[in-house]
């Protein structure tokens, strides 16, 4: 078994007119053979786009599946997530192309920041980005006192 995939840092990427980014290099190599080049891009949390590699998907996929049908909050939550999602393959140049409906749901048009967030990455609007990072600099003593790490 290899070792556990982490997807870390922060880069800025230009979208260009087609609604394609350069996924960094960085993240790609971190990519096992065996996951491929497609992701599965959802709404994430906190206004960005969420991009699990197909195999992580996978994982997440049979989590969702468990979720109870019977209850509203389950449902909302299932629809809301994936009635926008797709999946989204990576051409040899590593560019992928994001769905307009996803961008737009992330008020993202020009320029992206691309961070991982160990076995995701996540694709926010730069203005969004620095603002979290502004309330999160607040908070994250707050949040690691509540943590066993």
């Amino acid at each position: 078994m290899g070792s556990i995939m982490q997807f870390l840092g922060e880069y800025d990427v230009p979208l260009d007119e087609k609604g394609r980014i350069f996924v960094p290099a960085e993240f790609r190599k971190k990519l096992p053979a065996e996951a491929g080049d497609t992701f599965v891009i959802v709404r994430g949390y906190d206004r960005c786009l969420s991009a699990y590699p197909q195999h992580i998907w996978d994982g997440v996929a049979k989590k969702l599946m468990k979720l109870s049908q019977t209850e509203r909050r389950h449902r909302v939550f299932l629809r809301a997530m994936l009635s926008q999602a797709a999946e989204v393959k990576m051409d040899r140049q590593g560019r992928a192309a994001l769905p307009r409906k996803l961008l737009e749901r992330a008020g993202i048009d020009g320029q992206i920041v691309v961070i991982g967030a160990l076995d995701k990455l996540e694709f926010w609007e730069p203005k969004s980005w620095t603002a979290f990072l502004k309330e999160a600099d607040q908070g994250m003593e707050e949040a690691a006192e509540h943590l066993q790490l």
